[in-house]
């Protein structure tokens, strides 16, 4: 497997369908780029990023970027050495303060989101690693999960004061009685 990194510019990006591509530094064929590659990148990426990159071959025998990262742009990971039990510990009571200031009368009105696109800091602190958004339809009342690069994934912000959760595979969500959004 090919664990040299490449650099290139991203000449295209449709955000609706999470794939793009790039355009190599060594000027050659332009690299496919879907957005599962940028797995732990700070936000979306945006036409004119350098992004950085594995090449992978994929089932089909196209290649493709993989382990992609934005430059500039920090990760959301963690560290591993921070995965420890005093680090899940510091995750659950900062989760229990979040929960508790959206049942509290002390607060600010402010949200804990800020509009933008990104997901907030505050959700990447919850539960690190696991991507998968327990939604509930405020129209039906229905328990939807949302995986990374569909089409309502970007928009759709977790509430745990409204029993809203995140999941770290589809199994887990569905084990737990919620249904894959529609798209």
């Amino acid at each position: 497997m090919n664990t040299r990194k490449y650099r290139g510019i991203l000449t295209t990006w449709k955000d609706d369908r999470g794939f793009g591509f790039i355009k190599p530094d060594a000027g050659t064929r332009e690299v496919f780029l879907h957005i599962s590659a940028l797995k732990e990148a700070g936000r979306r990426p945006r036409v004119g990023d350098a992004i950085y990159y594995e090449l992978t071959t994929g089932a089909d025998g196209k290649v493709r970027a993989s382990k992609a990262s934005i430059e500039g742009v920090a990760s959301r990971s963690v560290p591993k050495k921070l995965k420890t039990k005093s680090y899940k510990l510091m995750q659950t009571v900062i989760t229990v303060a979040i929960i508790a200031r959206g049942f509290s009368g002390n607060h600010s009105p402010a949200p804990l989101t800020s509009g933008s696109r990104s997901p907030s800091p505050i959700t990447s602190i919850t539960k690190p690693g696991c991507s998968i958004k327990g939604n509930i339809s405020v129209d039906t009342g229905n328990k939807v999960y949302h995986v990374p690069g569909a089409e309502d994934y970007e928009s759709t912000v977790i509430d745990p004061s409204k029993g809203e959760r995140w999941f770290c595979t589809e199994s887990e969500a569905i084990a737990n009685g919620w249904h894959k959004a529609p798209r």
